[in-house]
């Protein structure tokens, strides 16, 4: 997976076609379920993928059986995000963005790391490594991720890549501004989890 044909335009519904481990799917940010595509289905997205047609009568089927989306008379090019195909084939992926938390929770080992992790330019070649690997699931976890100061950058780098997020958080930051800015513009494509905290895990 070389490459990957994306245009950011108001409205986009992010969908995939996407070859991993388990064939051609389709899917759509914030919903657990994908479905699977015919090669040749995932063949015609491919190929005109670019050019100026609707999204194809049988898609509009299955996006709206599927994820109750209308998509009749959509441009493909504006609607939908396909992923060439890869031969790694890696659907999954966690990354610690960084090894710091911002809890010093005595039964966890990152409580003492410092704030340390890659660069901006380093956190892009890996989520490009990701992408090309096959990655269309990815768990982005720390440490803490929220408090990285390139969270929402690299968040928004791996969405425009195609990438189905999941965000394991202790959910302290959930009020910071730029956070909640980030969880609006694209809360129906992230998940999150928090784990349960007492007043004894600290």
């Amino acid at each position: 997976m070389s490459s990957n044909i994306e245009k950011e335009l108001p409205g986009q519904i992010p969908m995939e076609a996407e070859r991993g481990m388990d064939g051609h799917l389709a899917v759509q940010p914030g919903s657990p379920t994908c479905v699977r595509l015919p090669a040749e289905h995932y063949e015609e997205l491919r190929q005109r993928a670019g050019a100026d047609y609707c999204v194809p009568d049988w898609l509009v089927e299955t996006a709206a059986e599927a994820w109750g989306l209308d998509l009749d008379g959509k441009p493909a090019d504006s609607t939908l995000l396909i992923r060439e195909p890869t031969k790694l084939g890696f659907a999954r992926a966690s990354w610690e963005i960084n090894l710091y938390c911002n809890f010093g929770c005595k039964h966890c080992y990152l409580g003492e790391r410092p704030l340390a992790g890659l660069s901006w330019d380093e956190k892009v070649k890996l989520i490009d490594i990701f992408r090309d690997s096959g990655v269309l699931w990815l768990q982005i976890t720390g440490g803490e991720p929220t408090v990285d100061p390139d969270f929402e950058g690299a968040y928004r780098y791996a969405y425009r890549q195609g990438m189905m997020l999941t965000v394991s958080t202790n959910a302290s930051r959930l009020w910071k501004p730029e956070v909640l800015r980030l969880a609006r513009r694209i809360a129906s494509s992230s998940a999150c989890t928090a784990p349960r905290r007492s007043p004894s895990m600290n």
